[in-house]
């Protein structure tokens, strides 16, 4: 007979394999920002923030750019609640101006496919956003709802819904 803590061992090593075997996840508004934070040195906060800093700005408009190339259907509006809460004529705007420039010169052209380039291979490196930012006992206990055969459906639901209701809390 095996003892409650080694088959919670198990589990656990059950549901770390299942992870480990998940498949790369798909580029996202908030991945794509915190990816170009970490290649161009930009701070995550100054990139969503209100600073209006022509630096701040300049790396933001490349920004806003960049996602529209790697994520089409990205809205203007969806981009600007991601980037301080901008207005999606502000989006459009830059999203434009930066075309102009990429358009006029090769060598921002060239820039800017290197980065997204660089941009796409640091987001496909990355082990699946649930893991990297799930705690533990939330893996373990969404482990435990997934198991427990006695659960219903409709209960099962509720505690998965506030599984995602605390991990969006998280990114608030």
């Amino acid at each position: 007979m095996t003892s409650p803590l080694r088959k919670a061992l198990d589990n656990a090593q059950q549901l770390h394999a299942s992870i480990v075997a998940l498949p790369k996840q798909k580029p996202t508004v908030e991945l794509i920002i915190r990816a170009y934070a970490e290649l161009t040195g930009i701070a995550f906060g100054d990139l969503t923030g209100k600073s209006q800093a022509a630096t701040i700005s300049h790396h933001r408009h490349r920004l806003m750019y960049l996602i529209r190339m790697i994520d089409p259907v990205a809205s203007y509006s969806l981009i600007g609640r991601y980037l301080g809460g901008r207005d999606m004529s502000t989006i459009h705007e830059a999203v434009v101006k930066v075309s102009a420039e990429v358009e006029r010169s090769l060598k921002v052209a060239n820039e800017l496919a290197a980065l997204e380039a660089d941009l796409l291979q640091l987001i496909a490196d990355l082990p699946p956003l649930f893991v990297l930012e799930s705690k533990p006992w939330q893996l373990l206990a969404a482990a435990q709802v997934l198991r427990d055969g006695e659960m219903t459906d409709a209960e099962a639901r509720k505690v998965a819904l506030s599984f995602l209701e605390q991990l969006e809390a998280g990114h608030a």
